[in-house]
């Protein structure tokens, strides 16, 4: 299945490789379902991992059938080693699912795929909510209005509204709408109060309930990762490395894989050394910032916090800090 935004575009192979059928239909629930009645139970789909993939992955799936998602990135380098071709289309896609050349990307349980949903949006909601202070604090230096008061408190939006400013109003009606759907999302979230791995994870001083749910659904399963640093890999927090004849460079980190993730362990690495300044993770970021630097030791400093999120995932046990045990 090639996913557009617009269209599904299907090739479909019998066991010997011949096509059967190629179809291309208005991407939709309903063309969708008409199309999945052509096929039996035990057929496979497989699609790539694209913006449009998760409500088609998870419709196909309800149905009984068995879908792969493709990692568009290696798919591409087995095409063009395999095949010859690097137009990854639905013939190509099912040629390399029939002789199981598909490189799998990781897709978390439908549980876990539904808190990420719910993370996401409250990152993004409260994303634009800082957009908005934004354009008020331009707004205000626009206008050359001093002001003493915080404009985000009570008293301070009481301020904002006595300016009559249209565009400062517009503003702090948005605000009030995102700050009300924020409210809501923080309501629903108590009901992951008892899953164990989010309980453990808000043993580490500086992880509370949303951090612990955003790192949890972003790492997913975390027997998928063979050791700390395939996490630390996927975290994208691994420096990049380049080498010239027998000379190895190493350049900043990678940044690929979950940026979520990438951005809550930094979040909860500076909250973290404030609630626990003797722990060995923010001693470690002292002594390496003042030889490294402080943008250095922030990175090896939550690549230290990831080590330690792995291995209370992986014994299913809460944060053990000295400072505990004294």
């Amino acid at each position: 299945m090639d996913i557009h935004s617009k269209i599904i575009v299907c090739t479909s192979l019998d066991e010997d490789g011949r096509i059967t059928r190629k179809d291309s239909f208005e991407n939709s629930f309903d063309r969708l379902e008409a199309y999945l009645s052509h096929f039996s139970k035990g057929d496979k789909f497989v699609m790539e991992s694209t913006g449009f993939y998760e409500p088609l992955y998870d419709f196909i799936e309800s149905r009984g059938f068995n879908v792969i998602l493709a990692n568009p990135l290696k798919i591409r380098l087995i095409a063009e080693s395999r095949m010859k071709n690097d137009d990854i289309d639905s013939e190509v896609l099912a040629k390399l699912l029939r002789n199981d050349w598909i490189p799998e990307s990781y897709v978390p349980r439908k549980e876990i795929r539904e808190m990420r949903r719910i993370v996401r949006t409250r990152i993004q909601l409260k994303r634009d909510l800082t957009r908005m202070k934004n354009r008020i604090h331009f707004e205000l230096l626009r206008l050359h209005v001093d002001y003493e008061v915080n404009p985000f408190t009570w008293k301070g939006k009481v301020f904002l509204m006595n300016l009559s400013n249209p565009r400062i109003l517009s503003y702090l009606t948005v605000m009030d709408s995102l700050e009300s759907e924020i409210r809501k999302i923080d309501s629903s979230l108590a009901s992951y109060v008892g899953v164990e791995g989010i309980k453990n994870l808000q043993s580490v001083p500086g992880i509370g309930l949303f951090s612990a749910m955003v790192i949890y659904s972003e790492i997913g399963d975390i027997n998928r990762f063979g050791d700390s640093g395939k996490l630390i890999s996927y975290a994208g927090m691994i420096p990049s490395v380049r080498q010239s004849s027998d000379i190895i460079h190493h350049g900043r980190i990678t940044y690929q894989g979950s940026r979520y993730l990438r951005w809550i362990v930094v979040e909860a690495l500076h909250t973290h050394m404030v609630n626990d300044p003797g722990s060995s993770i923010s001693s470690f970021y002292k002594h390496l910032s003042k030889g490294k630097g402080k943008s250095k030791a922030i990175i090896a400093a939550s690549n230290k916090l990831l080590k330690a999120i792995y291995w209370i995932l992986k014994e299913n046990r809460p944060y053990y800090s000295k400072n505990q045990a004294q």
